[in-house]
């Protein structure tokens, strides 16, 4: 039986939780604030773990009988990740500081993400700016839209030529290693916040989006935004039909605007991330 939840209820839980947990404590982190995970590059911070700590509640809370995935949770838990998606049960699937790197060292983008994932796929996702307020929500379904506005990808672009999009520093390194220049695009860019780009994706500014580690905190929600918007999110390989799941794994994840401009980049990506 499909999940029904109140779209714009959750998407005022983010704000409110986002305004209260992370929006004050911006830039006025203190160094017993920040601490460190996997390595010195790998930073949480006290409005990370407040932040998700209220948000799981609240989230649950709204839906009776469901779970929650949340980053920092998974952290101190490793055995979560795997026992949640062996369940039944829906659940949150909450990032409650994407681009936590950026916030503690007071710049910007950074976005609170979280996404409702049930009966094997991510149904409802949700990204906030918890400085501005702004939202963009998807139902699978339903479309995306950004501000309560319809938004959709640029479909007209085909060619990586014509194409603007996000680079994470592996694939940019090995580009220019393996072809000796970047020039195959228009543009691209790297924010180090994956939902501001996956954001930018599905609202046509850019129109693709490539990424190494596939953690479901970093990618469930962005990957229905792009979808619902008209766009493409498969792993990067030779089968170009094998859609993004939360729970799968990969080398790596290619978004983009259009099947035929995913399907050109692939191919100029696949020998990096094979």
């Amino acid at each position: 039986m499909a999940i029904k939840v109140d779209i714009d209820k959750i998407t005022g839980i983010i704000r409110e939780v986002s305004a209260e947990e992370i929006a004050p404590r911006f830039g006025q982190l203190e160094d017993a604030d920040i601490d460190t995970k996997t390595h010195a590059l790998d930073l949480v911070t006290i409005a990370d773990t407040e932040a998700e700590r209220v948000l799981t509640k609240r989230l649950m809370d709204i839906l009776p009988g469901s779970h929650a995935l949340g980053e920092e949770a998974a952290h101190e838990d490793p055995t979560l990740q795997d026992r949640i998606f062996a369940s039944d049960v829906p659940f949150w699937i909450i990032d409650p500081v994407d681009g936590t790197k950026n916030f503690a060292h007071h710049r910007q983008p950074f976005r609170c993400m979280v996404g409702l994932y049930s009966g094997g796929e991510t149904v409802a996702a949700w990204i906030v700016d918890p400085i501005e307020g702004s939202a963009t929500v998807a139902e699978k379904g339903s479309g995306t839209c950004y501000q309560d506005k319809a938004v959709s990808v640029r479909s007209e672009i085909t060619k990586p030529s014509d194409a603007k999009g996000f680079l994470i520093s592996y694939a940019r390194d090995r580009l220019i290693k393996h072809y000796g220049h970047l020039d195959f695009f228009d543009a691209i860019a790297h924010y180090s916040c994956c939902g501001a780009e996956y954001e930018e994706v599905a609202r046509g500014a850019y129109d693709f989006c490539a990424y190494r580690t596939l953690k479901p905190w970093d990618h469930a929600p962005g990957t229905l935004l792009v979808r619902e918007s008209g766009g493409y999110a498969r792993y990067i390989g030779t089968d170009k039909n094998n859609e993004y799941n939360a729970n799968a794994t990969a080398p790596g994840l290619l978004c983009a605007s259009s099947e035929e401009l995913w399907a050109e980049i692939n191919e100029i990506l696949l020998p990096l991330f094979s």
